[in-house]
């Protein structure tokens, strides 16, 4: 027979919204009483009903999450940051791939937000205009809500520093991690010193650089190390992740810092 919140409140001696409140944390409730409630809820096995608590408490501790597209490479270790954050704050993530169709992706809106989620993170463009709940944009700046963005600047000027007197060659595939890049490497020329060529969204020859070149891939922490004696230029994923819901959680619960724009800095390493 499965346990109620009546079993608990009755073994534990208190009423049903004492009960509730433990479970919500409430601090009013002392820890006697949260103890004595804890221990009982243990004892018979309880598992609170999420769906009745998030209609109760107006809130179901659920957040939707857009990809375009799930086979991206940085696609897991986002998850795996946003995931960690979230489970520590008991909540869930239900996960939408729209393949950039904007019909799907407001069908999936819709859907969404009939399941009372309390926000929405965006890794596929800008936020729908009639979302209605919290939402955090990653990756790209937001007409509306939170952006949490990679810092384009501090990549071009880190390629700079290493580079020194060398030419800088841009080379980007149609899904770049660091899109506009070229426009912060000013007065970028042939100084006849080499060149750095940049890999970003595209892949290499197999053949190693030229000697006196340098060769950058941007890239993951946790993607494959292929092409030995290259430079990485990493994107942030999985700490773009346990960012974007640490701002959005702390958005939802009006708690903590909730900047407009947040950038993480990218990290260059040298060869491995």
């Amino acid at each position: 027979m499965r346990v109620t919140m009546s079993d608990v409140a009755a073994a534990a001696g208190v009423n049903k919204a004492t009960v509730s409140r433990v479970l919500r944390g409430d601090p009013r409730i002392s820890s006697a009483t949260g103890e004595r409630v804890w221990s009982v809820i243990k004892a018979l096995g309880y598992r609170p009903d999420a769906i009745a608590r998030g209609l109760s408490s107006r809130s179901s501790d659920t957040i939707g999450v857009f990809f375009r597209d799930l086979s991206a490479s940085w696609a897991g270790e986002f998850l795996a940051g946003f995931e960690r954050v979230m489970s520590r704050n008991e909540c869930e993530c239900i996960v939408r791939a729209t393949g950039g169709d904007p019909q799907q992706r407001r069908n999936a809106m819709f859907r969404l937000l009939s399941r009372r989620v309390d926000g929405l993170v965006w890794l596929d463009g800008p936020p729908e205009p009639d979302a209605e709940v919290p939402g955090v944009t990653v990756g790209m700046p937001s007409p509306s809500g939170v952006s949490v963005l990679v810092d384009i600047e501090a990549a071009a000027s880190l390629l700079q520093g290493l580079a020194g007197r060398k030419e800088i060659e841009i080379l980007q595939g149609e899904r770049p991690f660091f899109p506009g890049l070229i426009k912060f490497l000013p007065g970028n020329r042939n100084k006849g010193d080499g060149t750095v060529k940049v890999f970003d969204g595209i892949l290499p020859p197999g053949s190693g650089p030229v000697p006196g070149d340098f060769r950058v891939i941007c890239t993951t922490r946790k993607s494959p190390a292929f092409f030995p004696g290259s430079w990485k230029l990493y994107w942030p994923a999985f700490e773009l992740g346990t960012l974007s819901a640490r701002v959005l959680l702390n958005t939802i619960r009006g708690r903590g810092v909730r900047p407009e724009t947040v950038r993480l800095l990218p990290v260059l390493s040298g060869p491995s």
